[in-house]
């Protein structure tokens, strides 16, 4: 049916069923929006990553370390590191076991209790001579 023979009701359920289409599709472009930009945020030099399973030890080898404070409330404090703070770590992985130095990159606060840790391998440092 052309345009010019549809009622005027017709018209207005068409138009409104139009605008409901346009507000899904706006909805789902700001989506995919949100998406490219999240992973446009990501490192473009950022390794493949992939799943694994198993139980690390890992030991934090400071001793005092020095921070600048950034500010403070009654529930907490915040400070800066000059340095990166190293832990010797090992694991099984595939029945072989791996030791790597590496320094802490991120924390994150889990939602249920506990943390998630990023680390990234560094080389090997002598141990210190006394």
């Amino acid at each position: 049916m052309k345009i010019y023979q549809k009622t005027k009701n017709e018209l207005i359920q068409e138009l409104e069923t139009m605008y409901q289409q346009l507000t899904r599709l706006e909805g789902k472009i700001a989506e995919l929006e949100k998406q490219t930009e999240a992973q446009s945020q990501k490192p473009a030099n950022r390794l493949p990553r992939k799943d694994m399973n198993a139980s690390i030890e890992f030991v934090a080898d400071f001793d005092i370390v020095y921070a600048k404070g950034i500010n403070i409330s009654e529930g907490g404090i915040c400070f800066e590191l000059t340095e990166d703070l190293p832990f010797e770590m090992q694991f099984t992985l595939d029945g072989e076991l791996h030791r790597h130095r590496a320094h802490l990159i991120w924390v994150k606060r889990l939602p249920d209790g506990g943390y998630r840790f990023g680390l990234k391998f560094v080389e090997p440092e002598a141990y210190p001579t006394f």
